[in-house]
């Protein structure tokens, strides 16, 4: 070290404790983000599927008017569902190679995890706070998102499941009614 640079700071067992906690709680969320993204992908694929699903002939035949109506409701919305996921899994993906990120894992490995002093330790705690409750808005978006999604995708298969039924009844009474 040169006489122009300055000397990093002795820093308190405690420090070190908090930097590695702080750490590890991203770790642990972008976990669980990455988690939430996979979900959000098999999601994606469940309500692309039922936005594309159509009506068997039979089910034309003799589903009423009423029950296609709130078919067809619940699949638009699917359609202004969608981008949300879309959204959510790119900015997923994204999140695990932001420069700072990036910087601050090298950080991580090259001195908080061996425990060698350096300069700007109270910076690189802000730094990883804000990374922190980065994370916890994108992990709580993802959950909304989800939420939303899961709830849709569930009026759409009860839309469904209503006409196949009330389908089924009419074309059983038409049936009888022909005897």
């Amino acid at each position: 070290m040169t006489d122009a640079e300055p000397t990093p700071p002795d820093i308190p067992v405690e420090q070190w404790q908090a930097l590695d906690g702080l750490w590890k709680n991203i770790l642990g969320l972008e976990a669980n983000i990455d988690g939430a993204r996979m979900g959000m992908g098999s999601l994606r694929s469940e309500m692309e599927t039922a936005f594309r699903k159509t009506l068997v002939l039979e089910d034309k035949l003799h589903a009423s008017q009423a029950d296609v109506q709130t078919w067809n409701q619940a699949k638009n919305r699917i359609h202004f569902a969608l981008p949300k996921v879309k959204e959510f899994i790119h900015r997923a993906t994204w999140a695990q190679t932001v420069p700072e990120r990036k910087r601050l894992e090298e950080i991580v490995r090259t001195h908080i995890e061996p425990r060698i002093p350096f300069a700007d330790v109270d910076k690189v705690r802000e730094e990883m706070e804000h990374l922190l409750k980065a994370r916890q808005v994108l992990f709580a978006q993802g959950n909304s998102v989800n939420v939303e999604c899961r709830g849709i995708t569930s009026e759409v298969q009860r839309a469904l499941s209503n006409l196949q039924r009330n389908a089924a009844n009419n074309a059983r009474k038409k049936k009888e009614s022909k005897r």
